[in-house]
């Protein structure tokens, strides 16, 4: 009976040793996923926060192949999704958690639109929140369960938390997935997530189907929420929070002409909220939406628009 248990015991042991060498080897060498690399990048100095407008619109390497004498390094695109990563608690402490400690000339896009600061209409839990109360304690905001707002460790590598929790695939995909030129979704080591689709001009049915799929789901998205004053309360410490570690801007990123209708029409007086926001912060704010630059889905900027708008930006903030 020893001998068996002996043998099961050395068996799961060189299982388990096999299995970990693996997962070992395909993080080295595989592509996890569009989320993964910036929980494993060590804190940085200078960042760019957002949804994923920002994730794919903004790529660090230009900024610091411009900027990098102005401002601290490295250089890191923390930008998630509309579900992750909205201005809120959840955000801000993970942002607080990533930058490097000690920072004092870094520089921190903060990419803002009326989805990033709105919440749905159900989110209320009582009273509408007060000056005399903590925003959060009228409001329930729905990315507190989510990886940004619950993973504690965001520069840990490998992040057995985040592989252990919020990687949503089996492990043997990722020695699967070796071959990142077969991957849609690259995800660059300074956080820009590269989406490798093929020019809207090679494809344009399937760009008029993609964009009405999007303006469909951002339409009921706005019959369905409201600009929160909670989450303007967060924008509002985020920016306070990281003008103690160096230069703040606010920038509103170019989309297609339709989705950019779809906001005026939800939020008509918005630009003008955030150009009272930045002069009583004292921080410059960039319009990009009126300018046109080829998306991917009437929403997200294509790779080369990324990169052309990215070099703008460092001019603009130069």
């Amino acid at each position: 009976m020893l001998k068996l248990v002996f043998r099961l015991g050395l068996l799961l042991g060189i299982v388990g040793l096999v299995g970990g060498l693996g997962l070992a080897a395909g993080l080295r060498r595989g592509y996890v996923d569009a989320f993964y690399a910036r929980f494993t990048s060590p804190p940085a100095g200078s960042l760019i926060v957002g949804t994923s407008r920002a994730a794919q619109a903004i790529k660090p390497s230009e900024l610091a192949a411009r900027l990098g004498q102005r401002y601290e390094g490295p250089w890191l695109n923390y930008a998630f999704t509309l579900a992750e990563s909205p201005y809120g608690p959840g955000y801000l402490s993970s942002i607080q958690r990533k930058l490097a400690p000690g920072t004092r000339r870094g520089l921190f896009i903060l990419a803002v639109d009326p989805w990033s600061l709105s919440l749905p209409n159900q989110a209320l839990r009582g009273a509408a929140p007060t000056t005399s109360a903590s925003p959060d304690q009228a409001v329930e905001f729905p990315e507190a369960n989510s990886m940004v707002g619950q993973l504690a460790s965001v520069s840990q590598n490998p992040n057995l938390d985040y592989l252990a929790h919020y990687l949503h695939k089996p492990f043997y995909q990722l020695l699967l997935n070796a071959d990142t030129a077969r991957v849609i979704e690259r995800l660059h080591p300074d956080g820009w997530l590269e989406i490798a689709l093929p020019p809207p001009s090679a494809n344009p049915a399937l760009l008029r189907r993609r964009t009405a799929e999007k303006l469909a789901t951002y339409r009921a998205l706005a019959a369905s929420s409201h600009l929160s004053a909670s989450r303007l309360v967060y924008l509002q410490k985020t920016i306070s929070y990281l003008q103690r570690h160096g230069q703040v801007v606010l920038v509103r990123l170019p989309t297609g002409a339709a989705m950019a209708a779809v906001e005026a029409h939800y939020q008509p007086g918005f630009d003008q909220q955030m150009t009272e926001l930045a002069h009583r912060y004292s921080v410059p704010y960039l319009n990009y939406l009126p300018l046109s630059y080829p998306t991917n889905d009437g929403n997200h900027l294509t790779r080369t628009a990324a990169a052309q708008l990215s070099q703008r930006l460092a001019a603009d903030i130069r």
